[in-house]
């Protein structure tokens, strides 16, 4: 059967299974679920290891953009723009005049016991450098939570949505509401964190791969050619009663098969791709393809990669 006769959505969910492709959606859910688990805690530990008598506590999150968020402050706002990779925004923190004078006193190791909401008025160029050195501790508990290399730090403050639209930085974001007890005073900090920063949790940069137009069966996708995958094997064991295998010892020896013919499996990115037979090539142990999977095969003539054709009957996948 040929690859267009497949089902869309079937052959669309092999393609997504195999290379990792379920949109940003899917691929933000891990990086959420980090930022929700630790981020308050990590940003208390941070503060207290500074010497800051600070509790904080995770309350909400929302997607949004940069710019969207200054709707919510009726009477103003402050935003310091974090950036691992200037001029690019990684994150905000942003917050409304009475907190970001909170961020403040916190920053000068006020006393909590006196600690109140201040007057609704623009921070002054003192408290929005103080800001600055806040969004710094929040940009080290930002990186620890989602175990990214690049650590974002303050760069600048902004008073409306224009100063980050000015900037190229109105992009979308998720937003988590994070609450500060200091002293009686209870301030919201809101810190944005752009998709791109996210997707970077734990992993490398995604490759960026095209899917071929429905055109012939054979047509090749070069860009997908270019992409180094994992490939690992597995041996098949000819079978053993419990007995022998409560028997094993470190140093026991066993035998691939009787006959000589240990069958190997080779897997792509866990998926599995021919079984072979085990062999040498001059000082080297070497595999001899025999037989493709059939879920492989479908996945790769779905990004436009047909595996040779074969006489020989393909092997299903478990």
């Amino acid at each position: 059967m040929s690859v267009s006769s497949y089902p869309k959505d079937y052959d669309r969910e092999v393609f997504d299974r195999i290379l990792g492709r379920k949109g940003d959606a899917a691929r933000l859910e891990p990086a959420c679920k980090a930022i929700k688990k630790f981020l308050a805690q990590r940003l208390q530990a941070i503060l207290q290891k500074n010497g800051l008598d600070v509790a904080a506590e995770f309350s909400d999150s929302h997607n949004s953009s940069a710019t969207a968020l200054f709707a919510r402050y009726k009477s103003g706002a402050a935003c310091v723009v974090l950036s691992a990779k200037p001029p690019s925004a990684a994150a905000y923190v942003i917050c409304d005049y009475p907190a970001a004078g909170i961020l403040s006193e916190i920053m000068l190791g006020g006393d909590p016991e006196f600690a109140a909401l201040s007057s609704n008025r623009k921070p002054t160029a003192t408290e929005c450098d103080l800001m600055r050195q806040f969004a710094d501790l929040v940009g080290q508990a930002l990186q620890t939570s989602l175990s990214t290399k690049d650590l974002p730090t303050g760069v600048r403050v902004a008073f409306n949505a224009d100063d980050l639209r000015d900037g190229g930085n109105g992009g979308s974001v998720v937003a988590f509401d994070l609450t500060l007890q200091f002293g009686d005073a209870r301030p919201v900090i809101s810190v944005a964190i752009t998709h791109a920063y996210m997707l970077q949790m734990a992993r490398e940069e995604p490759e960026t791969i095209r899917k071929p137009a429905a055109r012939g069966h054979a047509s090749t996708n070069r860009s997908a050619l270019t992409i180094k995958v994992p490939a690992s094997g597995s041996v098949t064991m000819p079978p053993m009663t419990l007995g022998e295998l409560a028997m094993l010892r470190p140093g026991d020896v066993l035998p691939l098969s009787e006959s000589g013919d240990a069958t190997v499996r080779l897997r792509v990115k866990g998926q599995p791709l021919y079984e072979c037979s085990l062999g040498r090539k001059g000082a080297n142990y070497a595999l001899c393809l025999q037989r493709p999977h059939r879920a492989m095969s479908e996945a790769l003539n779905g990004i436009g990669i047909p595996l040779p054709d074969d006489d020989s009957e393909e092997t299903y996948d478990e």
